[in-house]
């Protein structure tokens, strides 16, 4: 391994991280991993690792550093151990990409065309491992950093967002196969890689145009409210009365909005994650004070809440909460899959320290049911902040015929979380063909279509408010919403195959000599 093999790593996770908000230079993912291939070239499986290790620290290291901010600002972590962290969970994701290079090099140890064919599969292989493993983090996986480019992400209701990975990489590893092993590349090879690329954009551009014919008209009414009531003051004693009446007062100034929009049926209000700084469950004079808020709208009001089990431990549930016109309780939503060290301690016997260094984690258990709420525009399930990452979480929720996300991003800051947060939550309405109606509690709150377009968005740490029209979904199943994590699951598989006939054909060369 030399200093340039290094320089190479280097550069493609420089390369890599500025994909992603803050920078968003969505191009440069198409040629981002030309240079950490390059420099795989000859080399052994730990020198390959290495590599890919370096190139994924740095990434990274830049598309999550937030976490400090979050953790220090709103978790009570030193900043030492605050950046200690942003380290180890760089470090972890980057232990995916240098498996990426390892596998890849062990697989295909002459390189050239079959490196090219497994390169895409592994990576996918990889980003499946990090979705699943541990309870998953799948943040920042390299297809979103497609977000905008609608034409290449309609594939996604097709093979979700592993499928757009499977293209990035495929481009990725075609330039590397073209420029590195040029007289070995004939014609065909060009024009199959640009045959696979009109197809996937072909296909996008269709999508594009057909879908809003066959949605139909924009008819059900919706509201978003954004408070922005910082995390500081949400829980401080007497702030009770004032947050709620922010709320009420946005939610009655959109009104008037909502009789310019029309539309057919009780409009549904939407407020973010844990708006209502009270355990809801046990609450009756709150109770009381926030149907009285959607009786006099005369809307369907969706809000964010706590809520306790009433049966010893009294555990809490981060909760949804869908309010009637005539202001009472239509139904109830828990959080299914909860943030590691915000919602609870993952390894407790191992991490015991970290409730007792911030008293505040640990606290909430994990919702049993995949919701679906019945307003009079449609059935739409909810998902709650960090959920929304997670294809699998929603694909429960598949017959919905729109989706609401609540958030709390708040605790991200001025930091370019909430749009990476975003990104991911355009996919989810691709993936399923359902439009997205997103509240947070300080930005950024949007309403996102079935092709994945954010229609509008809201600034960040600001109060917000605004109606608008959606089209639910009328349509059958997509084929992602039916089959779930299939194509992963192939690649996952194809790269198992590749691994096991190497290590058969080298212990065939040792047999031999």
């Amino acid at each position: 391994m030399t200093g340039r093999d290094l320089g190479y790593a280097i550069l493609s996770g420089l390369m890599l991280a500025s994909t992603f908000p803050p920078l968003g230079f969505e191009a440069l993912a198409w040629i981002a991993l030309f240079p950490l291939l390059w420099a795989l070239e000859g080399k052994d499986g730990s020198e390959s690792f290495t590599l890919g290790f370096i190139a994924g620290f740095i990434a990274y290291a830049f598309i999550i550093w937030w976490v400090q901010v979050t953790m220090v600002n709103y978790g009570g972590i030193p900043g030492w151990a605050a950046w200690g962290l942003v380290i180890l969970l760089a470090a972890y994701i980057a232990v995916y990409i240098g498996l990426f290079a390892f596998i890849l090099t062990r697989a295909t140890p002459k390189g050239g065309f079959g490196r090219f064919l497994m390169a895409p599969a592994v990576w996918v292989a990889m980003e499946l491992g990090r979705a699943y493993f541990l309870s998953g983090f799948p943040w920042a996986l390299l297809g979103y950093s497609q977000y905008k480019i609608l034409p290449v992400i309609q594939i996604a209701d097709l093979v979700g967002i592993y499928g757009v990975s499977f293209f990035v990489v495929l481009v990725n590893a075609a330039f590397w196969y073209f420029f590195r092993y040029p007289d070995r590349a004939p014609i065909s090879f060009v024009i199959g890689v640009s045959l696979v690329s009109a197809l996937v954009v072909g296909y996008g551009y269709y999508r594009l145009y057909d879908l809003p014919k066959k949605s139909g008209p924009a008819t059900v009414p919706v509201g978003i409210v954004q408070p922005d009531t910082r995390p500081s003051l949400k829980w401080k004693p007497g702030m009770r009365d004032v947050i709620v009446g922010d709320l009420e007062k946005l939610t009655d100034e959109l009104t008037g909005e909502f009789k310019k929009l029309g539309g057919g049926v009780a409009p549904l209000v939407v407020w973010p994650e844990a708006a209502a700084p009270v355990v809801f469950s046990q609450a009756p004079e709150w109770q009381k004070r926030i149907g009285g808020i959607s009786r006099k709208a005369g809307v369907h009001l969706l809000f964010g809440a706590l809520s306790a089990d009433p049966a010893p431990p009294g555990k809490l549930f981060n909760s949804a909460y869908l309010l009637g016109p005539d202001g009472a309780q239509a139904a109830r939503y828990d959080k299914l899959h909860l943030v590691p060290f915000g919602e609870y301690v993952p390894w407790k016997s191992v991490l015991f320290f970290v409730e007792k260094l911030v008293p505040v984690i640990g606290r909430f258990g994990e919702g049993k049911t995949a919701t679906l709420f019945d307003a009079p525009g449609g059935k739409f399930g909810v998902l709650i902040c960090f959920e929304v990452i997670f294809p699998r979480v929603v694909r429960r929720m598949r017959n919905a015929q729109f989706l609401v996300n609540i958030t709390n991003d708040a605790w991200f800051g001025r930091t370019a979380a909430s749009e990476q947060h975003l990104s991911m939550v355009a996919f989810r309405a691709v993936e399923f063909r359902v439009p997205i109606v997103r509240s947070a509690n300080s930005g950024i709150s949007s309403v996102i279509d079935a092709t994945g377009k954010i229609r509008f968005r809201s600034p960040l740490f600001k109060k917000w408010r605004r109606a608008d029209l959606i089209a639910p979904r009328k349509g059958p199943l997509t084929v992602y919403a039916r089959i779930g994590d299939a194509f992963a699951i192939a690649c996952a598989l194809l790269t198992l195959g590749g691994v096991t006939v190497s290590r058969v054909r080298r212990r065939r060369r040792v047999w031999y000599a």
